[in-house]
This record gives C-alpha cells, structure tokens and sequence, in this order.
C-alpha cells in the first residue's frame, strides 16, 4: 500500500501532502484527520442493515508504522473504501497492526483482507473466546431456544437468532492468522503504546485501546451518541446490562478526553454521555419492573412493548429481522438484570416459557 514516484496508487488516489480529509468515493465516505498527537485518521464506512449510516475505522501513523483499529462491514465497496484510504495514508502493510475491539462483523469483518495484504491481526483474549462461542450453530440454537423460553414463536425466534448471528465473526474459523493480547498488555505503534482496558457489555468480549497520557481511547461500542449501545443476552454473563453498567461507570471514570467510537464521533463530555446511558438503561428497566407489578405472571415477550421502544412502523410484521433481535433481546436483558439483582423473580410454566413476577 506504500507508493513511491507516479506509482498507480497515487494516480488513483492522489498524494496526501498536507490534506486534512479527503473523500473516498462519490458517496461522500470521508477519510478525516480527527487528532495530531498521536496522529489519528478515522476512515467512515457503510453499515448497512441497521439505522446506523456508519461505520468507523481508525488508523494511527506514526513515522512508518500504523495502528487500525477495527475494520468496518465487508460488503461490495467497503473493502475498496479501506484499501484506498489506507495507500492515500501511505500505510505499509508489513509494518502495520489491526486491533478489532470486538467480534462483531462490522468491526472484525474485513480483518481476512488486511491480513491477506500483510496486516498483522491483533485482538484481545476475550473477543476470541467471544468468537469461538458465538460462531457455532449450536450457539444460534441457543439463542433461538432462549427467545423461545421467553414467549416467542420458534419460527420467529429462528428468524431474530440468524440475523444476529450471521453479525459474528470467527478469525479461526476464516484461517485469519492473528495474535491474542492479554488484559493490560499494550500494543505499541511508534512512539506510543496503547493499553488493553475490558469493557464487557454490548459483547462479553468487548476491549478498549487507552493512551492515558494523550486522554485518547478507542471505545468500539461501550457508548454512542447516535443511539443508546444495544446490550444482549449473549451466555457469556448472567446480567449482560449489569456488565454494561459497571463498565460504563469506569468508563466515566478513567479520564477520557478523546473517545473515538465505533459508530459517529464524541459530541460533549464521555463521562456525561456514560452517566446518561446509565440513567438511560435505569429508567427503562424501571419500566420493566413497573410492567411486572402491573401484568403480574407476563412472558418476557409480552413485556416487550412496556419498555418504552420508539419503532416507526405501524405493525410488528413491519420491523426488520435485526432490529426486532435488538428489541426482544435487550428487553431480556433488563428482565435478566432485574433477576439478577432481585427485584423481581422467574419462574417456567407448564409449557417451559419464562414467566416474571415482583420478588
């Protein structure tokens, strides 16, 4: 991807000189200088299939080397969207390292291609495990049983676990080559060196990259501005918001001044926006509880619409696969966190579905 005199890469993509964003196709994707020090460029990218419009990559250059973090949805463009910002940047693949913050397939999606251009792959030792569980049929089948277990129809819960399940990655699976990195250890570009911080929540498995010195993080989906993180009933943890809560509390608290985000950019305080998220999950899963009280002996299914979700479309049917799984499984998972934490208990009926009553 490093081009020397009037190589081909630059007549496609023009020299960088001292340009500041330039854009990636006649779409209006947009390759942005978002800081200096270190030198840090967010790559945007389609994402399709959710009311996300975008997907972020990161890529830090200092002197030869380069850090990416994430890899955006693989679709027909994206590819060609990365691989031209990367040779506009000047980055060497041989002296490059991908980070993927967690196993979804919008941010570990193209790491086959980088790989194969020479990318060194990287990713912590939670998101692998995340990987090799969610990746497995019987994973889906688990899935699926579970939105069965909580009211749902089996052809319908089949439906909402395949959509989110064919959102996984598996790097093994694929023969991507890549290292594991353990909890703390740092990954160096340059001059810097950036630290592994889990974030469990939106995935079990889910790491951050923190350079405490520079107030500079890369979040992946610990908190958006855009919307609320989707947090999941995922078999990796018993209270997956109880997980999303604690980690957005020491999210709020390491000081961050510049979070770079999987999906939009930082608008105001982190701290604020994490303590507003958790404001944001408590007020709904008051709903629940309140819902209990109210329908005493309700399946999770039929608590559903009592959370409070804002859908445009005027009937079930109408929702997409992807964003009713959003909907199901984030109301388990507040009905799991209510579990958890006691406030209201779960019982089987006769025909084994889960059935929820104020402790």
């Amino acid at each position: 991807m490093t081009s020397a005199g009037e190589s081909r890469d630059q007549r496609i993509a023009g020299r960088l000189g001292d340009a500041t964003a330039f854009t990636l196709d006649s779409d209006g994707f947009a390759c942005t200088r978002v800081f200096d020090e270190p030198e840090i460029w967010r790559v945007e990218l389609l994402m399709s299939q959710t009311f996300l419009p975008s997907v972020n990559v990161f890529v830090v250059r200092d002197g030869a080397e380069a850090l990416i973090v994430d890899t955006g949805t693989p679709d027909d463009y994206n590819d060609t969207r990365l691989m031209r910002a990367l040779v506009r940047l000047g980055v060497d693949p041989s002296r490059s390292t991908l980070f993927c913050t967690h196993a979804h397939i919008d941010h570990a999606g193209q790491a086959c291609e980088l790989a194969e251009a020479g990318v060194r792959v990287t990713l912590a030792r939670p998101t692998l495990a995340d990987m090799r569980r969610f990746s497995t049929p019987t994973y889906c089948d688990y899935m699926a049983d579970r939105l069965v277990a909580e009211g749902v129809g089996r052809a319908e819960a089949e439906e909402l676990a395949n959509s989110i399940w064919a959102h996984t990655t598996d790097f093994e699976r694929d023969e991507v080559p890549f290292h594991v990195l353990d909890e703390g250890q740092m990954l160096r570009c340059g001059r810097w060196e950036f630290r592994t911080v889990p974030v469990p929540g939106h995935m079990p498995g889910q790491t951050a990259l923190w350079l405490p010195e520079r107030g500079v993080a890369f979040t992946g989906d610990v908190v958006l501005y855009a919307c609320s993180t989707c947090i999941c009933f995922w078999g990796g943890s018993e209270d997956a918001l109880g997980d999303q809560l604690a980690t957005l509390g020491k999210v709020a608290g390491m000081g961050i001044e510049h979070a770079f985000l999987g999906h939009g950019v930082q608008e105001g305080v982190l701290a604020d926006r994490c303590l507003g998220n958790v404001a944001h999950h408590e007020r709904r899963s008051s709903r629940a509880l309140a819902a209990v009280g109210e329908r005493p002996g309700s399946t999770g299914r039929q608590l559903v619409p009592a959370l409070g979700w804002h859908v445009p479309f005027e009937t079930w049917d109408q929702v997409p696969a992807l964003t009713r799984w959003f909907l199901v499984s984030e109301s388990v998972a507040h009905l799991d966190h209510l579990v958890c934490t006691g406030r209201i208990r779960r019982e089987k009926d006769d025909a084994g579905v889960n059935r929820y009553w104020l402790a």
